[in-house]
This record gives structure tokens, C-alpha cells and sequence, in this order.
């Protein structure tokens, strides 16, 4: 990964007050928690508010693009210290310091907060290197004397953050599922993956055996919008790339289409409204007629949207990703807050509404919300 990246990662200026909300806090704490860790040094007292100074104003830079590296681990740092010092309170006024003499120690000088800090980054590490299966068993009374299985993969972010060879391995096992269904929800590929890597894991998922066929609907990543991503400052693949890349590889492309399978489903893939919800697209009333309300409609969105319109326009199953679970805290506390449906399955009137969270993430090479997934829906 470009080191920059540690730094950008993508800057978008709607969230900059957050970032400056939290360096702020985390910078003025900062400030105090080294000057306590230094009481007892040798240094000067000028030398000591100079260190305390440079580490406070490194926080509060760091924080200041919260989609970074810098800004998530500065976050997490503080919360290991936030805790420590909590557990250093309750040493101090439960135990009455009687007991344990070595926290006060370790706590001082940060020792104890490192140790949490690395537990909690080991955790994370496991968590993006770690993909499971996902199940999920729904009933219709549109399908007679048959069943279905779909298998659902997105925000794969392929050759990023994650080992591809884990997503290798994953599609093997996907493979051993026989699915009758296979659907790619967006976000497979993003800004920084090499043209060949994209062609490679397209060429993958078009090797998965399915009785009807693997679909696929874009995602807000996957035609590289972003350019302040990109590896070295210019697209790898163009649009045409990745759709012939795409249809080689035996995969149909549903953007604001349908598809019915076997006269019991229809597919109903939609366009990606993108970052800002600003793409002009059909309803989904246009893309369905009287004859489909008799077959069991899926709709596959990237974003979770829309759940209203297509539960009244009679869909039976929406499936999303683009949330990642959150991915790490505390952006699912984020997404609970804007109201956004963001892991797990859902009921919109008579309507199912699933959301993965990924096989893999973006950004950060960490997961701590949710886990990595493929799912398998069962249409019973």
C-alpha cells in the first residue's frame, strides 16, 4: 500500500467538522496524558510541554480526515487509554490501592495502554483475515414443489486490503455450496486495484458452478470515482475494461435490467446511486410488470435503499451490501444514527431485506464491527 495512504485514503470535506470534533478532544487529552506520563522524568519543564505540544498537534492532524489509517489508529489509542485510566480509577477507589500494585505503574507510563491498544488491533487484524459463511433460510408461497439457493457476495475490494489468496480459497468454497443463484453485489474491485487483479477475480467468480447463472450490479467503488484514491494519481482500468471483464468472464451485468430464471424469479439488478444518492434511475415499478408479481422478485441494490418503494412495488427479497457491518468502530454506531439498515436481515412489510456485510473491507486493513461473510439465502 502507498504510505500516503495512511495519511488520505479518500478525503471527503462533508465529514471534516467530525474530524476536527475529534482531534480536539483527542489532542487536548493528548496533551495532558504524556505530561503525566513525564512528571517524573528529567526533562525540563520547557522540553515536556514542547513534547506534549508536538504530540497533541500530531493527534489532532491525524484526526482530521476520519476515513484514514492515522485517524482510526489515533482513535483506538485513545480509547486503550481511556480504559486504562478507568481501570486505574477503579484501582485507586474500590481497591483502595491495596491490591494490584502494579497497575499504577504500568498506567502511568502508557505501558497498560499499549496492551490494550494491541489486543484490540489483533482482534481487528483476525477479523479482515477471517471470512465465514453466512445462512439465512426464507419461506414463499410463489415457488411450488422447489427451492432455491442464492449465493451472495460483495465488497470484495479485491487485491487491497485483504490476502487474496483468503478470497481464493473463499471462492473454492463457494463453489463446493452448488448454488443455483450466484449474485456479485458491487464493490468487487475498488480504486487501487491493478487492472490484471480485476480481471483475476472476475475471471474467479465466473468459474463458480450455478444453475442459473452469475449476476452482477456495480458498486459505488467498483468504476474507480474517487481520484484521490488511486495508487499512482490515474484510473488502472477504464469503464469499457471492467465490463468486458465482467462479461468474458461469463457474468451477466443487471443495471436497472431483469432477468427471470427458470419463470419462478426475477432478478431485478439496480444502477449504484453512488456516494452522494445523486444517479437518476428507474423505479422499480418501471422495471417490473403485472406478470412478475407472480414470481418471486429479488432486488439487488449495493446501497440499502429503497426498501419502501420495493416493498410496495411488491418485491419479495432485497439483498445489499456497501455498509461492511460498520467494518470498525465506531462507524456502525455512525450508520445507526443516519438510520441506515447496515448487517442482517430485516422485514419491510412483506418484504425480506438482507444486507452482507462483505467478504472483505475497504480502507483499513481491519475489521472489529461484523465479520466477513459470503451469504447463502435459501428460498424455501
Amino acid at each position: 500500500m502507498n504510505p500516503i495512504h495512511f495519511f488520505t485514503l479518500g478525503f471527503f470535506e462533508e465529514y471534516l467538522i467530525i474530524g476536527i470534533l475529534f482531534g480536539v478532544v483527542i489532542g487536548l487529552y493528548s496533551f495532558f496524558r504524556i505530561r503525566y506520563a513525564l512528571n517524573d522524568s528529567d526533562l525540563s519543564k520547557n522540553k515536556k510541554i514542547i513534547i506534549c505540544a508536538i504530540i497533541a498537534v500530531l493527534a489532532f492532524l491525524f484526526c482530521l480526515n476520519i476515513w484514514s489509517n492515522a485517524a482510526i489508529l489515533t482513535l483506538y489509542l485513545f480509547i486503550s487509554s481511556l480504559i486504562a485510566d478507568m481501570v486505574h480509577l477503579l484501582w485507586k477507589y474500590l481497591l483502595k490501592g491495596k491490591h494490584l500494585n502494579f497497575i499504577p505503574r504500568i498506567h502511568k507510563k502508557g505501558i497498560f495502554a499499549i496492551i490494550i491498544f494491541a489486543i484490540i488491533m489483533a482482534g481487528s487484524v483476525y477479523g479482515m483475515n477471517h471470512i465465514d459463511l453466512t445462512e439465512y433460510n426464507l419461506s414463499t408461497d410463489k415457488i411450488e414443489n422447489q427451492s432455491y439457493s442464492i449465493l451472495f457476495v460483495s465488497d470484495v475490494h479485491y487485491g487491497t486490503v485483504q490476502n487474496p489468496k483468503l478470497v481464493e480459497e473463499s471462492i473454492s468454497k463457494m463453489n463446493d455450496l452448488n448454488p443455483d443463484i450466484v449474485v456479485l453485489g458491487g464493490d468487487i474491485v475498488d480504486e487501487r486495484t491493478p487492472k490484471e487483479s480485476m480481471k483475476e477475480v472476475f475471471k474467479e467468480f465466473g468459474l463458480i458452478n450455478s444453475t442459473y447463472g452469475t449476476y452482477y450490479v456495480y458498486g459505488n467503488h467498483d468504476r474507480q470515482p474517487y481520484e484521490t484514491d488511486y495508487e499512482n494519481g490515474n484510473r488502472t482500468f477504464t469503464d469499457e475494461e471492467l465490463s468486458q471483464s465482467i462479461e468474458s468472464s461469463g457474468i451477466t451485468i443487471l443495471e436497472d435490467d431483469k432477468i427471470i430464471l427458470n419463470n419462478d424469479i426475477v432478478l431485478v439488478g439496480r444502477a449504484d446511486v453512488g456516494w452522494d444518492e445523486d444517479v437518476q434511475r428507474a423505479n422499480l415499478s418501471e422495471l417490473i410488470d403485472e406478470s412478475d408479481l407472480s414470481k418471486y422478485i429479488v432486488v439487488i441494490d449495493h446501497q440499502p435503499i429503497g426498501q419502501d418503494e420495493n416493498s410496495a412495488a411488491g418485491a419479495d427479497l432485497e439483498i445489499s451490501g456497501h455498509t461492511h457491518g460498520g467494518q470498525v468502530f465506531p462507524y456502525a454506531i455512525l450508520y445507526d444514527l443516519m438510520g441506515i439498515k447496515k448487517y442482517g436481515e430485516y422485514d419491510f412489510g412483506n418484504m425480506k431485506h438482507i444486507v452482507s456485510s462483505g467478504l472483505t473491507g475497504w480502507g483499513w486493513p481491519f475489521r472489529n464491527e461484523a465479520k466477513c461473510e459470503y451469504v447463502l439465502i435459501h428460498v424455501n
